[in-house]
């Protein structure tokens, strides 16, 4: 059968009709648009599954790790654009512009929520390749124990990881709201977008002169910058402003998506298994361990004695004693 008939066959809104009250909704172009997208993040997961297994009997350690995020995120993306696809995960919120408007008059846009928990589940993981794009706990404390390492890079993380849901919950929220108090919500959103930007450029900024970061790493993360800011301005088009149709809305995040969540992730991914430092991360994972043994080596070769007396070394003690047994 040719490819056309394939896409003929699309029944999805005969099957999950869009509720009577909406007007302003997803038509059979942008479901095609969209189960292509979910197609390649369907293809996208299988690869990973199977590079993750195909590697995990000859990789060990840290870099068998890596492989498991771009695996988690194209498959979460692909459950959420299932969703998305199947015009499914939707609510009908009247509009509070009418740029966008049909012949009944009804004014109610769909929204789809299902994507945003996609977002949600999967920007940590892409911040988490960041974070170790730019190898920052190579430079964070260099000095310092490996639990001080641990401790600071945990807080860099989970400031990210916040700030960036607020940037997911914001938008989200906001699509939900009829009156102009989306703006408000819309606001938060951009500038907790903008503070996590800010983060993740120091990062950069300060990984720049280590060996191991590649200039290709700092790249991808800086493209990735300019598609995160094109994430509200679709919003502010759609959701926000009803400017443009709910197919091209699709379009545009699914372009952005495919962006973020699978090109992006994957090339960071190899690009990390290629050139971080595994002995590295090894070393500081064992170095609490050593040294708990080390002075625990020390402990024992020490006698005590009481207040006054002189030091004298363990083996020392023991050769009297043995002469004091021979006389």
């Amino acid at each position: 059968m040719p490819f056309t008939g394939i896409v003929a066959r699309n029944n999805v809104l005969e099957v999950n009709r869009p509720s009577p009250s909406i007007d302003i909704h997803l038509t059979n172009h942008g479901s095609d648009w969209l189960w292509a997208v979910f197609a390649i993040f369907a293809v996208l997961s299988i690869v990973n599954a199977f590079l993750y297994g195909l590697t995990n009997a000859k990789t060990n350690g840290l870099k068998k790790t890596l492989l498991i995020y771009p695996l988690f995120i194209s498959s979460v993306m692909a459950f959420a654009y299932f969703s998305y696809a199947s015009n499914l995960g939707y609510a009908g919120v009247p509009t509070e512009f009418n740029h966008v408007t049909t012949s009944r008059g009804l004014d109610v846009r769909q929204i789809f929520y299902a994507k945003y928990i996609g977002w949600f589940l999967s920007w940590p993981f892409v911040l988490t390749i960041f974070e170790i794009s730019t190898h920052t706990l190579e430079y964070t404390n260099a000095s310092s124990d490996f639990l001080t390492k641990a401790i600071t890079l945990f807080q860099g993380l989970i400031t990210k990881f916040l700030f960036t849901e607020v940037f997911v919950l914001g938008l989200l929220i906001g699509s939900l709201i009829e009156s102009t108090y989306k703006w408000g919500f819309f606001t938060f959103s951009a500038i907790s977008l903008l503070f996590t930007i800010f983060l993740i450029g120091t990062n950069i900024s300060a990984s720049s002169g280590l060996r191991r970061v590649t200039s290709v790493s700092h790249l991808l993360i800086i493209f990735q910058f300019v598609v995160w800011i094109l994430y509200p301005i679709n919003w502010g088009l759609s959701e926000g402003g009803n400017v443009i149709q709910p197919d091209s809305e699709a379009v545009f995040y699914g372009i952005l998506d495919l962006i973020t969540f699978a090109v992006i992730p994957t090339a960071l991914t190899w690009i990390n298994v290629a050139s971080v430092d595994e002995e590295f991360f090894s070393k500081l994972t064992h170095f609490k361990l050593k040294q708990d043994s080390t002075d625990a080596e020390k402990s024992i070769g020490e006698t005590p004695r009481h207040s006054g007396d002189t030091a004298v070394p363990a083996n020392v003690n023991q050769t009297e004693a043995n002469t004091e047994v021979t006389v």
